[in-house]
């Protein structure tokens, strides 16, 4: 048997670190994050592949058009000295896609609101309780910048509470969310073609009936004294919203086309 300087040696001697490690496995890996690295990146790099011709006649046109809109353009210039207060800062040049830079989701915020926080702040228990039911990870209480008073809101009132979701935890909601709770609601059709922030990140939001449709909460539904809404913002390293949409049509979240409203009359 070994005594404390013979372990003393094993642990410190060579090759300690494949002996005994406190760091977590890394075998595991969340199926949606499997199907983004084994099968969707490498779809959507075929998919927006632009062939060198049609993209340099692409931008030609655009700096030709930039051109001409900065010839043409009318009124007082503005003045270089002074501050304004909306400064329009030109999007980022989309570069060519490759299996290293294709978007991918960096970052899922669920963010529920509290309205009735106003009147006892002690209602906002509720929402953080759903928050690490829904996420297992306990949510930051988010609390108002400025005073309203048509609301009775004052500055460092906690209104709400958020949680952000990354690795294989956000792959893991985002898999209940678009495996389970959205083909379970009835009256939802899916997002909206021109819904997006620009930058390819979108946002979706649920009412109250939405929140027990999760597993975690089904059993637990009838221990919350209030069950809210809430907001799930998805945040892409996409630089346009045509690419946010791809990359979240292929995770499995849908999209609704807007259609035609139908001709009163018939043609023949």
């Amino acid at each position: 048997m070994f005594g404390m300087q013979g372990l003393r040696r094993v642990v410190t001697g060579a090759g300690a670190g494949r002996l005994f490690t406190t760091s977590a496995a890394q075998g595991y890996q969340a199926r949606l994050n499997q199907f983004y690295h084994n099968t969707l990146r490498d779809d959507m790099m075929i998919l927006q592949y632009v062939p060198p011709s049609v993209r340099a006649r692409t931008e030609a046109a655009e700096e030709a058009r930039m051109k001409e809109f900065k010839e043409n353009m009318t009124g007082t210039p503005p003045n270089p000295l002074k501050k304004h207060k909306v400064v329009r800062r030109a999007k980022p040049k989309i570069p060519e896609p490759t299996a290293h830079n294709s978007p991918y989701v960096d970052k899922v915020t669920v963010h529920i609101r509290c309205k009735e926080a106003l009147k006892n702040k002690h209602h906002l228990l509720s929402a953080m309780m759903a928050l690490q039911v829904l996420t297992g990870k306990r949510g930051e209480v988010i609390k108002a910048k400025n005073d309203a008073a048509p609301w009775k809101l004052r500055k460092g009132m906690p209104i709400s509470a958020k949680a952000e979701l990354t690795g294989d935890s956000m792959y893991e909601f985002l898999d209940k969310l678009i495996e389970v709770v959205l083909p379970r609601m009835k009256e939802y059709n899916g997002l909206l073609m021109d819904s997006g922030d620009g930058a390819g990140n979108f946002t979706l939001g649920f009412d109250s009936s939405a929140i027990g449709l999760f597993p975690e909460m089904e059993m637990v539904y009838d221990m919350f004294p209030l069950i809210t809404g809430f907001y799930v913002n998805i945040k892409t390293t996409a630089l346009r919203n045509p690419s946010g949409r791809l990359l979240l049509s292929g995770l499995g979240v849908p999209f609704l086309h807007a259609r035609k409203p139908k001709s009163e009359g018939y043609e023949l």
